[in-house]
């Protein structure tokens, strides 16, 4: 089983695996990652000041309440590790839903991602529509098959516009800055993808203080390793991007890169890492 994390020169973050003629690293389950009393840095701040863990679910708590821990590991073998034609074959053979696959993510996204001894601080925002969105998803007919990545739930580097989510880039002072799609997101979603909410990144793209460590933003807090959680780097500064995908929150997610920003978080996390030619894609909309 094998990770790949597409950037789109922005960047893309996949979990793409037998069809992958790469060789690496399986990711293990979280509660199996390395432990150690020994930190990779001497990190000041782990956890975010400013994201509350109730505002942040409020708006799925209604629609999770029954999807169980039992509901949870029984899809497990289904999504877990899963690439996309894989999972679009077991929603066509009706052993999965598009409402199902996002609600595993965000089950798994609440159960490890915040405030707990494996938490990894990867995700920034959530899209409060995803569920409903994914329902239509569901309900959509066909004349021809649609896109491979239609209904797969995405997560987006926060420095990537996408309306109903702030973009920050990480900054306190991007807290409110509400704008429309960026065109990597108008294109997604024109294929039908399901934006499932920001990662975190290191903060401005790395552009803040070279000193600081890869994937701290003062928005996100510390991303952490899966790994290794706080023994080895997660590198940057698609830092959420890279943890996310390592860590089955998503089916994929997107980046972008200035200097490195998709080869080390890949590198870091046991992920790959592809960057299309600079100009292929626009980069309006993007911090």
């Amino acid at each position: 089983m094998r990770k790949i994390l597409f950037f789109l020169s922005v960047a893309f973050v996949f979990s793409c695996k037998k069809e992958t003629p790469s060789t690496v690293l399986t990711v293990r389950e979280i509660p199996e990652v390395v432990r150690d009393s020994s930190d990779f840095r001497e990190f000041r701040v782990l956890d975010s000041r400013y994201i509350s863990k109730e505002e942040l679910w409020q708006p799925f708590n209604k629609d999770l309440e029954d999807f169980t821990e039992e509901t949870y590991n029984k899809l497990k073998p289904l999504i877990f590790e899963q690439d996309i034609p894989t999972l679009q074959k077991h929603i066509t053979n009706g052993g999965l839903s598009y409402e199902l696959l996002t609600k595993f993510y965000l089950y798994r996204i609440r159960k490890f991602d915040r405030e707990n001894e494996l938490s990894l601080n990867s995700v920034i925002a959530l899209n409060p529509n995803v569920i409903d969105e994914a329902k239509k998803a569901d309900n959509t007919q066909f004349a021809a098959p649609p896109h491979p990545i239609f209904g797969m739930p995405i997560l987006l580097k926060d420095n990537i516009n996408a309306a109903n989510m702030p973009t920050t880039a990480g900054a306190v002072a991007l807290q409110e800055n509400n704008v429309e799609d960026a065109f990597i997101t108008e294109r997604l979603k024109s294929n039908g993808a399901l934006i499932l909410g920001k990662a975190n990144l290191s903060e401005w793209a790395y552009f803040f203080c070279g000193d600081c460590p890869s994937g701290y933003s003062a928005v996100g807090g510390q991303t952490l390793n899966p790994y290794g959680r706080r023994i080895m780097d997660t590198g940057g500064s698609s830092s959420g991007s890279g943890v996310s995908v390592a860590a089955n929150f998503s089916v994929g997610a997107v980046g972008s890169e200035t200097s490195g920003s998709i080869l080390s978080p890949s590198s870091s996390n046991s992920i790959v890492g592809l960057k299309p030619t600079i100009g292929l894609l626009s980069r309006s909309g993007i911090v």
